[in-house]
């Protein structure tokens, strides 16, 4: 049996894909590369409660500009607070202010505020201990502030770009939204970036306790009588005392997320090497 090529003709068939099958195949194209890259970068957030609470703040506080002013306000703030302090309490020449010395009293001229003013040199040269250790205290509390703030701004940043990709909400959009329109977007969003990976569809309810998960439990240890937050003053009996540093502390030593030094891993090691050796004495005493 003799066997023939194929003619040119016949092989052109062969080569290359069928066009006659494109309107079945699908080919991924950049755009659709890009949303598969979204999707993934917001899918699956470790930490729901923080992130929600960062879209709630984003809303309520109007956008990434006035974060990003509110920020830089509050650190001037601090640093003139303690500028005008040092002032008043170190900078200023109070005998001479009120004549209170004998040189202040033979003066008939009226006193100038230059006078009064002590120069920055002569501030520092005279300044006590007690002054210099609260400067230094504050500046560092300052560094901490000025840290907090570039890790919030990028945060917000992450978020005004979640906005911007997943809800499908501008900038310029933000501020004629109620919270109630965004957070229907977010119920949306997780069917497609799937957001939280317990659920396949979120709720109102689910976003609302996510955001108030601390101050339920707040209310829940205060009504159980486990923090019951009284002050025993012997005239006047128990006093209701729940400020802000104690809610604060409250809150860093229950709520916060423990710290990913060696320190704090050794120290993790310990209390739970000391919790383990205590559950296993208990046992032992009472199978005994």
């Amino acid at each position: 049996m003799d066997y023939q090529t194929l003619s040119n003709e016949d092989n052109e068939a062969f080569e290359g894909p069928d066009q006659t099958l494109s309107p079945f195949v699908q080919y991924e194209t950049q755009d659709d590369q890009n949303n598969n890259e979204e999707q993934l970068r917001w899918s699956h957030q470790k930490d729901l409660d923080d992130f929600f609470i960062r879209i709630y703040q984003y809303h309520q506080r109007h956008g990434f500009s006035c974060i990003v002013l509110s920020e830089i306000f509050a650190l001037v703030q601090f640093v003139f607070i303690v500028s005008f302090t040092i002032l008043i309490v170190q900078c200023i020449d109070y005998p001479l202010l009120f004549r209170s010395t004998p040189s202040a009293r033979n003066l008939t001229d009226k006193i100038q505020i230059d006078q009064v003013i002590q120069s920055p040199k002569q501030c520092l040269r005279n300044m006590h201990l007690i002054t210099s250790i609260c400067l230094l205290l504050s500046f560092i509390y300052w560094i901490y502030r000025l840290s907090r703030a570039i890790y919030n701004l990028l945060s917000y940043f992450n978020i005004r770009t979640f906005y911007t990709q997943a809800l499908d909400i501008k900038p310029n959009e933000l501020a004629n939204m109620t919270w109630h329109e965004v957070q229907q977007r977010l119920i949306i969003a997780q069917r497609t970036h799937h957001l939280c990976i317990h659920k396949a569809n979120l709720t109102e309810l689910d976003i609302h306790n996510r955001l108030l998960r601390f101050k339920n439990y707040e209310v829940a240890l205060v009504n159980k009588g486990i923090l019951p937050p009284r002050i025993h003053v012997p005239i006047l009996g128990d006093i209701l005392s729940f400020t802000t540093g104690f809610k604060f502390n409250l809150r860093l030593i229950l709520f916060r997320k423990k710290l990913s030094t060696p320190i704090s891993l050794l120290i993790e090691d310990i209390l739970d090497w000391y919790e383990h050796s205590n559950m296993s004495k208990f046992a032992n005493a009472y199978y005994a």
